[in-house]
């Protein structure tokens, strides 16, 4: 290994480390020292460090690839807001936000590209590792801080919006820059990235719908882009692609499926049973499947879900009466010696339960319990 590689790769192990170092700096103050040391590490690898150049004449094509996707995605996403309605941007186009968001996440966004370029460039995988892991670490500081993962709800937010859709975009970034240079990437981000600072409004799509795009879209170019470009193109690697997009698609379909059960906006949704008050036919840890209610008949012994003091509550129904025209309901958990105080009305019920998933909520109540700890 030659001193100029050895120099480079211990340079990139400690921007690494400065990346997670300002993770736990304040969002604002974090994206700034961010972009700073990205620029002049950019700056200086660009120019002092030998690269392989990127040969392929798909360059320019995959650019507009790229610049359509990031367009259709921005299009697509604001299109939900038709159902779900639209925020008013809490952060407006002005001189400051400017200075204070739009200039040092396009910084980080140009920076990180950059390296990733030339780190690819020295065909190594480690090196490949290093420009992954820098990259993902950006694009966590471009959005949030430690800091500000205070209790399991915010965690949980962060691994969703940011932790794991920062893996799967860090694939795409690698594939692209590798072989097609950093133009394709830093298009496609900013477009992706900096509209939220542009536009005075953004949609109110639920968290666990935008997460999801955030995480799959990504392969989904991927695979679009290795489709056209592949250099092999015989027979088994065109086999070998559609079983993978079947496979993609099968996958899609079922994750859709869990993310509209779990995003709580549609008629069937999720919910994980986190207490022990209903042992015996819903364990705690199992996830229930229940249907959204809307005026359906409910008769005693079934299972229902609502809210008490802000507070989803699964128990069944034990008896119920009618009074002055209003359905009274009284319910009370299977492993509980006692009947839930007072009753509850059709206006408290979310929905009645359909069946449960075993099992399947033990890690995300392991990491609420963790928290609280």
């Amino acid at each position: 290994m030659t001193r100029d590689k050895k120099i480079l790769y211990a340079s990139s192990v400690v921007l690494v480390l400065a990346l997670l170092g300002a993770l736990f700096l304040p969002g604002n103050n974090g994206r700034a020292i961010t972009a700073l040391i990205l620029a002049v590490f950019a700056i200086a690898i660009f120019f002092l460090v030998k690269k392989r150049p990127i040969l392929s004449i798909n360059k320019n094509e995959v650019l507009l690839i790229m610049l359509a996707m990031g367009a259709v995605c921005l299009v697509v996403y604001y299109l939900t807001g038709v159902h779900f309605g639209f925020y008013k941007s809490s952060t407006p186009l002005s001189m400051g936000n400017f200075f204070r968001f739009i200039l040092p996440i396009s910084a980080i966004i140009i920076a990180i590209e950059v390296i990733r370029y030339v780190l690819l460039a020295q065909n190594a995988k480690l090196m490949g590792v290093l420009a992954f892991a820098a990259g993902a670490l950006s694009d966590v500081l471009v959005f949030s801080s430690i800091l500000d993962i205070t209790n399991f709800n915010r965690f949980m937010d962060a691994m969703g919006l940011y932790l794991l859709p920062a893996f799967t975009a860090n694939l795409l970034y690698n594939y692209v820059s590798g072989n097609f240079g950093f133009m394709p990437n830093i298009v496609y981000r900013l477009i992706i990235t900096l509209y939220t600072y542009i536009l005075p409004i953004y949609p109110q799509t639920p968290d666990a719908l935008y997460s999801f795009a955030k995480l799959i879209v990504p392969l989904f170019i991927y695979l679009f882009i290795n489709a056209l470009y592949s250099k092999t193109k015989n027979y088994e690697s065109h086999k070998s692609q559609a079983k993978t997009f079947v496979a993609m698609g099968l996958s899609a379909i079922i994750m859709i499926s869990i993310v509209l059960l779990i995003s709580g906006e549609f008629q069937y949704r999720a919910l994980i049973i986190a207490t022990e008050s209903m042992t015996g036919e819903i364990n705690k840890g199992d996830a229930i499947v229940y249907e959204e209610y809307d005026d359906q008949y409910i008769k005693e012994q079934d299972v229902v879900v609502f809210l008490q003091d802000d507070n989803r509550i699964v128990h069944r129904v034990v008896h119920m009466e009618r009074i002055d025209g209003q359905n009274r309901y009284y319910t009370k958990g299977d492993a509980n010696d006692a009947m839930d105080a007072g009753y509850i009305t059709d206006a408290d019920i979310e929905g009645v339960v359909l069946f449960k998933v075993p099992y399947v909520g033990y890690a995300s109540i392991w990491l609420r319990d963790a928290f609280k700890k």
